[in-house]
């Protein structure tokens, strides 16, 4: 990465982050990141996508590091864009997803060391950000940007990944440096991995002792590269696979050993399994209450607990009982484990096999009885899922919107999906829709909100208009907070404290200038879905649901 000429701290920081493959930043300008944002809008190899609002920039770039496997890259100016982008850093700090974020700051002069404000907008986001980031520091010396850097990029990509956080001050910014002259980050040697024997063998007893296991698996099946890994080991074990939220997309609904989703908004088929399994093999995922039950009781409590993570503090909850803890790189973990199945005895878990896929075909979460007027949000999921390419990438939101996707798709081959995996957090779906569409510009984005989540992040639309990104974003109208209400009729004795009032929608489309459409009745989804998936323009379509639709519940 030669840099031979004289170029200021923000160019070379523009030149490294495309040279390591990135090809899109976001972005919200202002005055104290004005190099930043001229250095990255002006780079070769690079686009530039400005955001309405710094939280929906990192939301952006978390969309893009989930789909193509690379770190995400926000430029936020100081004091209240900084701030403002702290949001959308907590959604990547509990999803583990590397998110890189640049912000200016004042002039070093300026800055006032525990002072609440200084300068013109100056703050003190890094000690703000600490315990949400894995790296973040304010970059001081203008020959440390290449050590800073490279360190922030490495902490995001190392073991369970996550967000960091490189502060510029704005005479830094444009401060005069040379390759040769900079400082360089070199990481400490990465400990060996190493699984004792004795381990091995132990997990080997479980499995050859096992009647009725179950795969669990997360996101960490993807986050390290261990797919195929993953499906060599299910391919020769030939048993069941339930997937935790964030690893829906892995396996495809009709692949032999893919047995759903399990957990408290899962498929019925799955829960039912997971109540009668002997052993579960937990690879790459936090095994989250939401997944297993607030005092993990919705398994069988009898069943044999093996977890692969390379979090510690995951395997170690109260209440969560782990038989064999193994703390280690899931992919090093798979590598070795397929290496050693020649151990296996070769137990025949075909009858097992042969009880789960009775329950997969017999418990569907949506039925023909489903279609109706008013809709039901669930069958026009699943209607949705079935007109799909295989190449579609689905994004949805928190609420009812969420549940009828985790529960109502059917994703195939090839299929991506994105969401809110530790938080369900409103607001989500247009900014991360937008982050998808900008780094997948040849696929089509199937964006899933709901009436009350689209308020909280709106203007994004707008950046999806002038994109021109081909974006069908689906607002689920059933009257308000359904899901909030399912709360509050079950706690408070059905008293409401959110507004009843919404969005017209139609004027909304008008105003961003989106193609707008309506589905209103059970016998015009087919019709009017193949005239929306038609084009490449970017749509708002509202979806009239039954505001007194239950929400599907598979815990007991």
């Amino acid at each position: 990465m030669s840099i031979k000429k004289s170029t200021t701290v923000a160019n070379y920081l523009a030149k490294y982050i495309s040279k390591i493959g990135v090809k899109n930043i976001f972005m919200l300008s202002g005055t104290g990141s004005i190099y930043l944002d001229d250095a990255f809008a002006n780079q070769r190899g690079i686009k530039h996508i400005c955001a309405r609002h710094e939280a929906a920039a990192v939301l952006m770039a978390q969309a893009s590091a989930k789909l193509n496997n690379k770190i995400g890259v926000v430029i936020a100016t100081t004091g209240p864009g900084g701030t403002n982008a702290i949001g959308g850093v907590v959604e990547s700090w509990v999803d583990s997803i590397p998110v890189l974020v640049i912000s200016g700051q004042v002039r070093q002069n300026q800055i006032v060391n525990k002072a609440r404000s200084f300068g013109i907008q100056g703050f003190d986001i890094i000690s703000n950000v600490k315990n949400i980031t894995k790296y973040s520091v304010q970059v001081s010396k203008p020959n440390e940007i290449r050590y800073h850097l490279e360190k922030a990029i490495y902490f995001a990509n190392e073991g369970r990944k996550g967000p960091v956080w490189l502060d510029i001050p704005f005479d830094i910014q444009n401060s005069k440096i040379k390759e040769d002259q900079l400082k360089k980050f070199f990481p400490n040697k990465k400990i060996k991995e190493n699984i004792k024997t004795g381990t091995v063998n132990k997990i080997i007893k479980y499995i050859n002792k096992s009647k009725k296991p179950i795969i669990v698996y997360g996101q960490g099946i993807r986050q390290s590269d261990s797919i195929d890994e993953f499906k060599k080991l299910i391919s020769f074990l030939k048993i069941p696979c339930i997937t935790a939220r964030m690893g829906l997309d892995i396996l495809s609904y009709d692949e032999k050993y893919f047995f759903g989703l399990a957990g408290m908004r899962g498929h019925i088929f799955a829960q039912k399994i997971f109540k009668e399994t002997d052993l579960i093999i937990c690879l790459g995922t936090s095994f989250a209450h939401s997944f297993a039950g607030e005092k993990f009781d919705q398994f069988n409590k009898f069943a044999k607990i093996l977890m692969v993570n390379n979090d510690k503090v995951e395997m170690s909850k109260p209440e969560l009982k782990v038989d064999l803890k193994i703390n280690s790189d899931l992919n090093y973990f798979l590598k070795l484990i397929n290496k050693k199945l020649n151990n296996l005895s070769k137990i025949d878990h075909k009858a097992w096999l042969e009880t789960c896929l009775k329950y997969k075909k017999k418990m569907k979460i949506v039925s023909e009885k489903m279609a109706k007027n008013p809709i039901n949000s669930y069958y026009f999921i699943k209607s949705l899922s079935d007109l799909t390419k295989n190449d579609t990438i689905f994004v949805n939101d928190a609420g009812s919107a969420n549940y009828a996707c985790s529960q109502a798709l059917e994703l195939k081959k090839g299929q991506r999906e994105i969401t809110s995996g530790a938080f369900y957090s409103m607001g989500l779906t247009v900014p991360m829709a937008v982050g998808a569409g900008v780094s997948n510009p040849n696929k089509q984005i199937i964006a899933v909100t709901g009436d009350g989540s689209i308020e909280l992040n709106i203007q994004e639309i707008r950046t999806m208009a002038i994109n021109k990104l081909n974006i069908k974003l689906f607002v689920i109208n059933n009257g308000g907070y359904a899901s909030i209400r399912k709360s509050q009729d079950d706690m408070t004795g059905g008293r409401y404290t959110d507004d009843e009032e919404v969005l017209n929608f139609e004027k909304i489309s008008s105003a961003f200038e989106v193609d707008f459409f309506k589905i209103d009745k059970a016998e015009n989804i087919k019709s009017k879905l193949q005239e929306v998936l038609s084009n490449k323009r970017p749509a708002m379509i509202e979806v009239i649901c039954d505001p007194e639709q239950k929400i599907i519940e598979t815990f007991n």
